[in-house]
């Protein structure tokens, strides 16, 4: 899957008479030769990135960017993510060495976009990417796992104390904070199955969870969550007490794939998406993969952009959520979208 910026739609014009006037462009090869793809690397140490540019003119520079896996990119900040600048005088030109953060676990997106310029370029006006999935592991030992949470962990009006009573029907969920305490003194996330974490729940009448740690009620009562990592497992005591009234999940609908050519107009179309119970939907759409694009309408049922130009075919990756009248979400589900040139 690869990157590219997207245009404003001021521009949009020039480049289609850029692309009358010189015909259709070739596709310019611009991958991540290193690191390889599903490559593991040790939290807090240097890795070595490098590309294949091929014959691909104009690039003035690179940038790269690191984000866990399914982050959402229209919420990160750009400055956040970046952790290297490159040029042709970096060595390998276009690459170098990139610092993994010391509290990263688990699987990480590495985004490179290649920035382009020059009248002389015939791609001046485009921008190309590309991203793999690595893996991210601390070699220290765990020691211990914690919640950063209250314990017992309680929901609703449970024992009288409203600790997340914004959680005050069935079907609502909540992201359980899941740390790990290291040998290297290093505390790091690990609420994600791709940190080795696993779950059980005590009874799941009362509460559900995910493989990434994410509760849902389920209904009122008492049970036990049990986490392992490792060699580490911890137990933690939930209590429920919210409204009983029955309240089903809503189910997400980010439609079908959809293939389009650079310039178009692209409709994300949750329309599709349901309460079984009948109520209205809020709708949160996410971007999970591709070069960040201005999406038009976020929170509502068809979310809006302009596909960018682009010299080879390239995969943007959406994700929707809708949110119940009482507050229930259904879990994300995703919709690719091919831009091809």
């Amino acid at each position: 899957m690869h990157r590219l910026f997207s245009l404003p739609l001021l521009r949009i014009s020039i480049v289609l008479a850029f692309i009358m006037l010189f015909g259709p462009q070739a596709a310019w090869p611009f991958s991540i030769s290193e690191p390889k793809a599903a490559s593991v690397h040790q939290a807090g140490a240097y890795i070595s990135v490098a590309l294949e540019l091929g014959n691909l003119p104009g690039v003035t520079k690179v940038n790269y960017f690191l984000y866990r896996e399914d982050e959402d990119m229209l919420k990160a900040l750009v400055e956040e993510k970046l952790v290297l600048v490159s040029t042709a005088k970096h060595t390998p030109p276009f690459g170098g060495k990139v610092l993994l953060p010391k509290e990263a676990m688990g699987t990480y997106r590495l985004l490179a976009v290649a920035e382009q310029g020059g009248r002389q370029s015939k791609v001046a006006l485009q921008a190309i990417f590309d991203e793999v999935l690595i893996m991210i592991v601390p070699e220290a030992e765990l020691l211990a796992i914690d919640f950063q949470t209250n314990k017992p962990l309680r929901f609703g009006r449970a024992g009288g104390v409203r600790v997340y009573d914004q959680l005050d029907a069935l079907g609502t969920i909540f992201q359980l904070p899941v740390m790990g305490e290291f040998s290297d003194g290093v505390t790091r996330a690990i609420r994600w199955h791709n940190t080795g974490t696993t779950y059980l729940s005590g009874d799941e009448s009362v509460i559900t969870v995910n493989q990434d740690g994410v509760l849902r009620l389920a209904g009122n009562g008492a049970t036990v969550l049990t986490v392992k990592n490792r060699e580490q497992v911890t137990t933690l005591d939930i209590l429920v007490e919210v409204n009983d009234e029955p309240n089903q999940p809503p189910v997400a609908d980010p439609g079908k794939p959809q293939s389009v050519l650079a310039g178009a107009r692209v409709t994300l179309n949750g329309l599709m998406s349901y309460d079984p119970d009948g109520g209205s939907l809020q709708y949160h759409w996410a971007q999970v993969r591709g070069s960040k694009i201005p999406l038009l309408d976020p929170y509502s049922a068809q979310a809006k952009f302009l596909a960018p130009f682009v010299s080879e075919e390239r995969t943007f990756r959406f994700t929707l959520r809708v949110t119940d009248v009482k507050g229930a979400d259904s879990q994300p589900t995703a919709v690719d979208i091919i831009v091809s040139p």
